[in-house]
């Protein structure tokens, strides 16, 4: 194995991957500091509290489907006495980075696919019983963090997402399968269903049922030409991982991203210029952290607003502003998207939805002076400032400095979190109390 850039070179005789998957994550972090909610429905809201976006098994059992909006299936909810949890997304975000440093001291490879998987190459560890060692790290997870996971090995990224699945869903497996001898990958394809292959669209798995292909197993049988004519190269590449080639290799660092964006939908419709003022203040102000920690610069800045629906016959809107030196300064990006949000206001109608993104990014490290700019040690103290700034809010896990511009009272213009749990993380005043009683020796 060798390391080339920012992705890891397997040699496929010899790869092992693994899938280490959080179970139900939204829920299994709000369970955490919920015990009495073990084995009991639940279910997390999106933003402004509108759609079903997590749910525990028992309320999957219910025929409650992903993303269903909430006033459809209010009734059934309420019937069952699911408890609801408006999302509580930095919760599950620090939860998310805790897992991740688990998995980073137990692998020498770790790609950090989403918020609740993420991938291993393990072969290195040279182990003997790559299942015992799935099911001490599984314990370890729930041991040091709450939260219940699922972990496939395989010789393929493809194999170990189908096995983590099969983990999930059968309890004999005890959270962890290994597809190791030809038999374990045989029987796994033919209980996998074609529409659940990692690759598979909602699109390409009807059309594949349709040819008579019902399970991974079956698809794994076409030939390439087949698998090309049928779904282009992702396709033959699927095929072929299910036999187990390695073609996706393990991306250790994700690509720098091309846009930062921050967006909400309002608590309620916003008419007042001064609440939009201080919302995009403070989306401006977020994009700018995240940019910094990306070190990068921003050499534009869009921003839009979305009218409420009685103003239908009106569409978003959105302006760029362009800035004469690229950028990671805080009170520079702010100036930007209130001079853009000056440009796109109509004081004749009410907002729903508003946001900042930043385009044109570029690598901070890789930007020349501009030839308007006559202070170049303005710019050194500008990002001196912001180095401080970040380091203040980091240590203390809060915006505790910001720009006067940004809104100190969020619900003006927040989205609804009416059944948000406590930031039991992240903040001082929200953690849980506990009280000592003293008992009687009598």
């Amino acid at each position: 194995m060798k390391q080339n850039g920012h992705t890891i070179v397997c040699d496929s005789r010899g790869a092992v991957f693994a899938l280490v998957d959080c179970n139900n994550f939204f829920v299994s972090c709000e369970r955490v500091f919920r015990p009495d909610l073990w084995n009991k429905p639940v279910a997390v809201l999106s933003n402004n509290d509108g759609c079903i976006v997590a749910r525990s098994n028992e309320v999957k059992l219910l025929g409650v489907p992903m993303g269903i909006p909430l006033f459809k299936v209010r009734d059934v909810l309420e019937a069952h006495k699911v408890t609801l949890f408006s999302g509580n997304f930095p919760l599950y975000g620090d939860f998310s980075q805790r897992v991740v440093k688990i998995l980073q001291a137990a692998a020498p490879y770790v790609e950090v696919y989403s918020v609740d998987e993420s991938f291993l190459e393990i072969s290195s560890l040279r182990l003997s019983d790559y299942t015992g060692w799935a099911r001490a790290l599984r314990q370890c997870i729930f041991q040091w963090t709450g939260i219940p996971v699922s972990i496939g090995v395989a010789s393929t990224k493809t194999l170990a997402k189908a096995a983590a699945e099969y983990a999930k869903q059968l309890p004999e497996t005890e959270g962890a399968y290994h597809a190791q001898t030809e038999m374990d990958r045989e029987r796994l394809l033919k209980w996998l269903s074609v529409s659940d292959i990692w690759g598979i669209g909602w699109r390409t798995a009807p059309k594949l049922r349709q040819r008579g292909i019902a399970t991974a197993y079956d698809l794994a049988q076409v030939s390439d030409a087949w698998a090309q004519a049928q779904m282009g190269i992702r396709g033959v590449q699927t095929v072929r991982e299910l036999k187990g080639e390695v073609w996706f290799r393990l991306a250790t660092d994700r690509e720098p991203q091309k846009s930062i964006a921050r967006t909400r939908s309002f608590g309620h419709n916003m008419r007042n210029y001064y609440e939009l003022e201080g919302a995009i203040a403070t989306f401006a102000a977020q994009a700018s952290a995240k940019l910094r920690s990306q070190q990068e610069l921003t050499e534009a800045v869009m921003i839009f607003l979305r009218p409420a629906r009685r103003f239908e016959q009106y569409q978003s809107t959105s302006v760029v502003i362009r800035l004469m030196q690229p950028s990671a300064d805080t009170g520079v990006i702010i100036e930007a998207a209130l001079k853009g949000l000056q440009a796109i206001y109509d004081p004749d109608l009410s907002y729903k939805k508003g946001g900042v993104i930043l385009v044109d990014l570029k690598s901070a490290q890789a930007v020349q002076v501009s030839l308007f700019e006559t202070n170049p040690q303005r710019l050194e103290r500008q990002s001196a400032l912001m180095r401080s700034v970040d380091a203040i809010n980091k240590r203390f896990n809060t915006r505790l400095v910001r720009h006067a511009s940004e809104h100190i009272d969020r619900n003006a213009w927040h989205s609804k979190r009416e059944q948000r749990s406590p930031a039991y993380m992240t903040s001082w005043a929200e953690l849980p109390l506990v009280r000592a009683v003293r008992c009687s020796t009598k």
